[in-house]
C-alpha cells in the first residue's frame, strides 16, 4: 500500500513539474541568463591592476595597428589598379597617336 502511494505521489509531482515547465518554457531559460549576466558583471574588476590595464592597451593597440594595415592594404589595391588602367589608357592614347602619324606620313 506505501508503495503504491509513494509511486503515486511521485507521478504527481513529475506532471506538475512538467506542467509547470510547459506553462513559461523561456522563464528557466532567462533565469539562466540573468544569472550568467550577474555572475559576468560581478566577474569583471572594476579597477584593473596595472598589468591587466597594460594587457588591454596592448590589445587595443595590437587590434588598432591590424586594422590600420588592413585599410593601407585596400588603399595601396585601390590605387595599383587606378595607376594600372590609367597606365593602360595613356599606353592606347600613344598607340592611337603613332598610328596616326603613321597613316599621315607620306610614303
Amino acid at each position: 500500500m506505501k508503495a503504491i502511494t509513494l509511486v503515486m505521489v511521485t507521478a504527481l509531482v513529475a506532471a506538475s513539474g512538467l506542467a509547470a515547465a510547459a506553462v513559461d518554457p523561456d522563464a528557466a531559460r532567462e533565469q539562466r541568463m540573468n544569472e550568467a549576466l550577474d555572475k559576468y558583471h560581478d566577474s569583471r574588476n572594476a579597477q584593473p591592476g596595472p598589468a591587466a590595464r597594460t594587457e588591454e592597451s596592448i590589445k587595443r593597440g595590437a587590434h588598432k595597428a591590424g586594422q590600420s594595415i588592413k585599410h593601407g592594404a585596400k588603399k595601396v589595391g585601390h590605387a595599383v589598379g587606378t595607376g594600372i588602367h590609367k597606365t593602360g589608357e595613356a599606353i592606347h592614347h600613344t598607340g592611337e597617336k603613332l598610328q596616326d602619324k603613321t597613316s599621315d606620313a607620306p610614303k
